[in-house]
Formats: C-alpha cells, sequence, structure tokens
C-alpha cells in the first residue's frame, strides 16, 4: 500500500512540475529563437512577416509565428503555469490532509 502511495505521489509531483514549467520553457525557447533570428539580420515585428532567409531558406513565416508568441505568449502561458502549480499543490494538500494516520 505504502508503495503505490510513494508511486502515486511520484506520478502528481512529477505531472504538476512539467505542467508547470513547460509553457515558461516553451516561451523562453521561442524567445531564444526570435533572438537567434534577430541577430541574423531578420526584422521581426507583429505588423506582417517580413523577408528573413537563412541558409537559402525563407523563414519569415517562423520569424513572425515566434516573434507574436514570444511577445504575447506570457499573457496566455504565465497564468496557465501559475494556474497548474496552484493545482498541484491543492492536490498535494489534500493528500497530506487525508493521508492515514500512523
Amino acid at each position: 500500500m505504502a508503495r503505490q502511495t510513494s508511486r502515486t505521489l511520484r506520478l502528481i509531483n512529477r505531472t504538476g512540475l512539467v505542467g508547470t514549467l513547460a509553457p515558461i520553457v516553451l516561451w523562453l525557447l521561442a524567445l531564444a529563437v526570435v533572438r537567434f533570428l534577430a541577430s541574423t539580420g531578420c526584422r521581426i515585428d507583429e505588423a506582417a512577416a517580413h523577408p528573413c532567409v537563412i541558409l537559402g531558406r525563407d523563414l519569415a513565416e517562423l520569424a513572425y509565428s515566434m516573434g507574436f508568441f514570444a511577445a504575447w505568449g506570457p499573457l496566455f502561458l504565465f497564468p496557465v503555469s501559475v494556474g497548474i502549480a496552484m493545482l498541484w499543490g491543492l492536490t498535494r494538500l489534500i493528500l497530506f490532509i487525508a493521508r492515514p494516520r500512523d
């Protein structure tokens, strides 16, 4: 019984950690891509997709999408991340209160 409880807590902790950090990591990755593309001379803004040729490929749509996500992503991702963290904490609190006493 204790082994099953330990496995369940480990699964809850891993799911909560991934759910909390994944949106932030995705946003940081998009920000890094935008910074890299901007350092190569691509013009990135929210008005339109501007030509951005790297290694013979036009990455204008990727640059536009990543720039839009890097700029506006935190308005959606951070509340989601905080909500998941609060749900994770509440779940742990309920499991702590409801655990059997020896």
